[in-house]
């Protein structure tokens, strides 16, 4: 008996559903795109339950024909294509004929649509089998839902992750595929609310308006360039806009969503050459090539192309995009000119001939002027006295120095009423390189701290620690920060409301996307909290299914904990004795959350070495 097997239909539309049908936005994707192929000018989306339980999408395109309904959900089947000749001039968004047969295989769909001069026309398919096909009355265009989806696989539902999550990632590719097509009025309805609106204005700013927010809005730059086959053209954000991940980067060819390595790290570049922080730029790439010089049949959901001369692309788009932030960037700083006004008007009265005698007593008892600050000249003095203090290792010290801690001291006698155990030796202080690191040394070797790192460690056990007992202690902003989210943020924001709740933030809905800031953890201090929620959000945006809530505590607080005290900030001896002594004490004292050392040693030897006493 022979080894190969001719694989049954049922079995290989499954395999095809598994490549196309990754997830219920690859099933959206697919929809929209056949929506905008049939030349809409109205998409309406909606979800329930991520997808999984419904997705609706209604157009007002040019529908399908009668005698088109049944082939439609056949293997192949497209009317995009005839000849293989035709893949290498596509201009239509889908083109394999895999997308309806795949969903219906691994799902139930129901299809309405009509065309003009005709009736309209309504088939169900479930597990790829037709169930029944009848007229049925409606408005030109096309409903489709898709029911139960993965009902009869239900292995690939455990690779899915929560409903929320799920809602967020196609919510985030109807944002995108919007912005590619601002002439297009798109709607989205997730769980019955409504979370996106365009308007059909043909303007993509608006749209990313509506997508973003009013923030994003005013801070962009727009570019624009023409070269012999193809042009670039889109907004990239300035520094204030910039995010920790790269979930703001969209990049469109022939208005079709991609991911490209080659794009992406052109545009990058371009940013950080007027970019002080290690950050990603928010930026939107629309390119128009000719079809002949791409090709878009290498990617099974259409995700990436592959370009005839890359090298010509990224030189192309860095130079565009470099070009325009410049420019914009110059006319931030653009100052007018005052217009000078050479009109003179001439004094009519007399100047006075003889000077006026003004009358003021005068106390002749007073030492000094009042303005004057008393024993001025012993300031160099007690400078000097104090840094020969510090220096020779003196543990002398007064009481304005305590007042300058920036740790919470309040905490220091009942720290030590609890047994703990340090970690290494308490170090004799020698004194602080640059405001940025404390030299000591234990025995017969130097240690040097990072005083940042170390604090921030410390600030980040604590931080865990109360989070774990629930029994974070919370400040109220005197005025709340209002922030406007994007639609993909304000999903993110909504799924893990209650963990933020738990690490210290009081936040409430401000309508719309907007949120109110009202509390932030308490060692937080003084902070903007706004950037601190954008940077959370990033932190826990990349995380997946089934991560369980410390985890995502700990992306919190490996963000929070930045509120620590910074390099070149000069610190006392005893400042620097609690801070390390604090340090010691901890459960992992030697590297920060971000995996950095809080401390070094260096033994006499290596010194030796250095200065080359010894070989």
């Amino acid at each position: 008996m022979g080894k190969i097997n001719i694989l049954s239909k049922d079995t290989f539309n499954k395999i095809a559903a598994g490549e196309v049908v990754e997830r219920p936005a690859s099933v959206v994707k697919e929809l929209i795109e056949n929506a905008i192929d049939a030349k809409a000018t109205e998409i309406y989306v909606e979800i329930t339950e991520g997808g999984e339980a419904l997705i609706k999408i209604v157009d007002n395109g040019e529908g399908i024909l009668e005698e088109d309904m049944r082939n439609a959900f056949l293997p192949h089947a497209t009317s995009k294509i005839k000849t293989a000749d035709d893949l290498f001039s596509i201009s239509t968004m889908g083109f394999r004929g895999e997308a309806l047969s795949s969903i219906a295989s691994v799902s139930k769909v129901l299809t309405r649509s009509k065309t003009v001069g005709c009736d309209g026309r309504e088939i169900l398919v479930e597990g790829g089998e037709i169930r029944y096909e009848k007229f049925s009355p409606m408005d030109q265009g096309t409903l489709m839902e898709i029911r139960d989806l993965f009902y009869n696989v239900p292995a690939r539902k455990k690779f899915l992750k929560t409903a929320s999550r799920e809602g967020t990632i196609i919510s985030e590719i109807v944002s995108k595929i919007s912005i590619a097509h601002p002439d297009i009025s798109f709607k989205l309805v997730v769980e019955g609310r409504e979370v996106l609106r365009t308007y059909g204005t043909g303007n993509q700013k608006d749209v990313i308006r509506q997508v973003y927010s009013k923030k994003v809005y005013e801070n962009l730059f727009y570019f624009e360039n023409h070269f012999d086959s193809f042009s670039v053209h889109g907004y990239i954000g300035n520094e204030e806009i910039s995010r920790g991940s790269r979930s703001q980067e969209t990049i469109f060819v022939n208005k079709r969503l991609i991911q490209s390595k080659v794009i992406t790290t052109a545009a990058e570049k371009a940013f950080k050459s007027f970019a002080t922080v290690s950050r990603f730029p928010f930026f939107v790439i629309n390119i128009d090539v000719f079809p002949e010089i791409i090709d878009v049949n290498i990617h099974p959901q259409k995700a990436e192309i592959k370009f005839e001369d890359e090298g010509h692309i990224f030189k192309s788009v860095f130079g565009t995009v470099h070009a325009a932030m410049g420019e914009g960037l110059r006319e931030t700083f653009s100052v007018v000119e005052e217009e000078k006004n050479d009109s003179f008007v001439q004094l009519t009265h007399e100047a006075v001939s003889e000077p006026v005698y003004i009358d003021i007593p005068v106390d002749t008892m007073k030492e000094d002027h009042p303005d004057r600050p008393l024993n001025q000249g012993k300031t160099a003095g007690y400078v000097e006295e104090k840094r020969d203090s510090v220096y020779n290792g003196k543990e002398e010290h007064n009481d304005t120095d305590l007042n300058r801690y920036p740790f919470d001291t309040s905490e220091v006698k009942v720290s030590q009423s609890i047994e703990r155990t340090a970690k290494f030796p308490m170090p004799r202080i020698i004194g602080q390189f640059r405001g940025t690191y404390i030299l000591t040394q234990i025995h017969d070797e130097l240690y040097i701290f990072d005083q940042h790192a170390a604090h921030e460690k410390i600030n980040f056990e604590k931080y865990m620690k109360e989070i774990r007992e629930g029994a974070v202690a919370s400040q109220s902003l005197l005025i709340p920060e209002i922030l406007d989210l994007d639609l993909e943020d304000h999903e993110l924001y909504r799924e893990n409301r209650e963990v933020l709740s738990e690490a210290g933030f009081l936040i409430e809905d401000f309508g719309d996307r907007s949120i109110s800031i009202r509390e932030v953890p308490l060692f937080l201090g003084k902070v903007q909290a706004s950037s601190y929620l954008h940077e959370i959000l990033d932190n826990i945006r990349n995380l997946g299914k089934g991560n369980k809530e410390d985890v995502k505590y700990l992306r919190i607080a490996t963000a929070a904990c930045k509120s620590s005290i910074k390099a070149y900030e000069e610190l006392s001896v005893e400042e620097m004795r609690y801070l390390i002594d604090e340090l010691r004490h901890i459960d992992e004292p030697f590297a920060c959350p971000h995996g950095r050392p809080t401390l070094v040693k260096m033994t006499e030897k290596d010194l030796q070495k250095m200065f080359r006493r010894i070989v």
